[in-house]
């Protein structure tokens, strides 16, 4: 028991990680669109956020006066304000640029895009699955079509094969987008899978006209679809949770730091009483 929970702490936290690093490229593709497209306003929101950040400086480093009028901010403390002020520069700068969130969500799904269609071990593990499902399906006739890793084709010459295959794939693609952009996908609700309807209207217009076996590249380019169609429908919202989830990180890290002093400044308080 003890290490079924240990194995679901790490699998929480390694979760958590990704979904945060997730957040991080996100916002460093945004903050990147928005020096390259808006430089002048950049230098704006720039100045703008030193003149915060050394209100906020001079707020943390005298506010703990208010129940220790002796407290002296020692350099220790300096450090700690220090942080709460870079933090209100950074905040500043990022939530301005959260503006092109929708560019950036753009851009990391193209790159996910690519980078499936060059992931070889996923390719193989999801034709061994679709290989297994037609074949499962009794129809087709696997004569000249041996067993992976020896055969590198599916046949598809039924019309439930080719669904069967398509979703196969078109499921797998939609399961690795969720667990390595689970930040975006959670934001746009991207669905579990590509919709029947969809799937059919692209089987039936593949093998129209080409070969007798689906694949993986339109599965993945399905999905990266579907991503950008939900992305274009659900804009207001990924602008509006990057910019909510900036501000939580913003206000944990200043209650943190605005914390520090102040306890440094009840401890002297009951140090002198």
């Amino acid at each position: 028991m003890r290490a079924l929970w240990r194995c679901v702490a790490e699998n929480a936290v390694l979760r958590s990680m990704t979904y945060f690093q997730d957040f991080l490229a996100l916002l460093g593709a945004a903050l990147a669109i928005f020096a390259a497209s808006e430089r002048a306003m950049l230098v704006g929101v720039c100045v703008g956020g030193v003149i915060l950040a050394v209100l906020c400086w001079w707020v943390c480093s005298i506010y703990s006066r208010l129940w220790n009028k002796s407290f002296r901010v020692a350099s220790l403390h300096h450090i700690f304000c220090a942080v709460a002020a870079l933090m209100t520069l950074a905040a500043t700068v990022c939530f301005v640029a959260l503006r092109h969130a929708q560019e950036a969500s753009e851009v990391s799904v193209r790159i996910w895009e690519e980078q499936l269609k060059w992931d070889r071990l996923w390719a193989s593990k999801t034709f061994n699955v679709a290989y297994d499902k037609v074949k499962a399906l009794g129809i087709e006739d696997f004569t000249n079509y041996p067993a992976p890793p020896v055969g590198g084709s599916i046949p598809a010459t039924s019309e439930r094969a080719q669904f069967e295959c398509a979703r196969t794939y078109a499921r797998s693609a939609a399961a690795h987008f969720a667990s390595s952009r689970p930040c975006l996908s959670s934001i746009i609700q991207a669905r579990s899978e590509v919709p029947a309807e969809v799937l059919k209207k692209d089987i039936t217009d593949y093998f129209a006209t080409q070969g007798k076996t689906y694949p993986a590249t339109k599965g993945i380019s399905l999905v990266a679809a579907e991503v950008k169609a939900g992305l274009r429908v659900h804009l207001p919202r990924v602008v509006k949770v990057f910019r909510f989830m900036l501000v939580g990180i913003f206000v944990a890290g200043q209650l943190l730091a605005f914390g520090l002093v102040g306890w440094a400044a009840y401890r002297d308080l009951k140090a002198r009483t």
